[in-house]
């Protein structure tokens, strides 16, 4: 026979797990702004962000900005991305020495703009 304690333990623990699909499900729920930012990329990239939204932690936006960093660091190997414009396509890249420059990319692939 369980004493007190323990029922309160099993009913804890019990509640806990039940709760982990609902909350596992509601991570995977995009909102109708997520939807629109992956609806406006290719199949592929729209497949890649998915596969990286399935492990779980980050966002349609943060994923967007990952791989768009990682495209424009391959150009400019110091500096930072200080902001991004997915709207218009356009992200801005701060050098070491602090001038930004604007870098068009196409939104669909992430792919940067030749100049």
């Amino acid at each position: 026979m369980l004493v007190a304690s323990q029922r309160r333990a099993l009913l804890a623990v019990a509640a806990a797990a039940a709760l982990v699909p609902v909350a596992a499900h509601a991570a995977t729920q995009l909102t109708a702004f997520e939807k629109a930012e992956l609806a406006q990329l290719t199949p592929a990239l729209q497949a890649e962000v998915k596969k990286r939204m399935a492990q779980g932690g980050q966002k349609v936006r943060e994923i967007l900005e990952t791989m768009l960093l990682n495209k424009i660091s391959l150009l400019f190997a110091q500096g930072r991305v200080a902001a991004v414009d997915f709207e218009k396509g356009i992200a801005v890249y701060q050098l070491q020495n602090g001038d930004l420059k604007l870098v068009p990319f196409e939104v669909a692939t992430l792919d940067v703009k030749k100049s």
